[in-house]
């Protein structure tokens, strides 16, 4: 049973929908300067590689019922960035990314389920390389506010793993001492703000 939907604070653009702290329907325009798009991979046995891509756009959709909501995310490839100038080099060739020849990535989802704890099942198509496989990400909507310039601003947080090798980034997946040098599966950490656009 859903909740009437009830107002927040002056100035807070989110409503509780099923006793959850939930978004004010709109399309919300992601905001680049304030999203994080961060990735975590296993390196050998003993450590992480981390890293984030600095060029990313796209839109959140609320709609009134949370569940028919959508997002669509381009990222473009050629920003990432793990602060070593020849790591990101060749994750740029051909070895992984080929940003070249696919100089963007694509998240657009096809379903979202309510969970527990206020969060949110996201199923989408991501698409790298020309590849496009079915990743999950789960949600959080983290609260809004109006700006100082008068825009209705929501924040989400999401994380989701996905398997590299599935979309042909399969470089350095050789055995070494008995594990691999790099792992397959690769995990995405997403912190942005976006604003209401309609």
């Amino acid at each position: 049973m859903t909740d009437a939907p009830s107002a927040g604070p002056p100035g807070d653009h989110s409503r509780i929908v099923n006793h959850v702290l939930a978004p004010s329907p709109g399309v919300y325009a992601i905001d680049p300067v304030h999203t994080f798009v961060g990735f975590t991979a296993q390196h050998l046995v003993v450590g992480r590689v981390r890293g984030r891509f600095e060029r990313v756009a796209g839109t959140v959709t609320i709609a009134e019922e949370l569940t028919a909501s959508s997002l669509e995310v381009t990222v473009e490839t050629a920003s990432i960035s793990t602060l070593f100038a020849a790591r990101d080099d060749d994750l740029r060739s051909d070895r992984f990314l080929d940003c070249d020849a696919h100089p963007t990535m694509t998240y657009r989802s096809t379903r979202v389920i309510e969970h527990p704890r206020g969060e949110w099942r996201v199923l989408g198509d991501l698409t790298i390389r020309g590849v496009t496989k079915l990743v999950p990400l789960t949600v959080r909507f983290v609260g809004s506010i109006t700006d100082s310039h008068g825009t209705p601003r929501a924040s989400f947080s999401a994380r989701g793993t996905l398997t590299r090798s599935e979309f042909g980034l399969v470089a350095e997946l050789n055995q070494e001492a008995g594990s691999m040098r790099i792992g397959d599966d690769v995990t995405l950490d997403i912190e942005t703000e976006a604003t209401l656009s309609q």
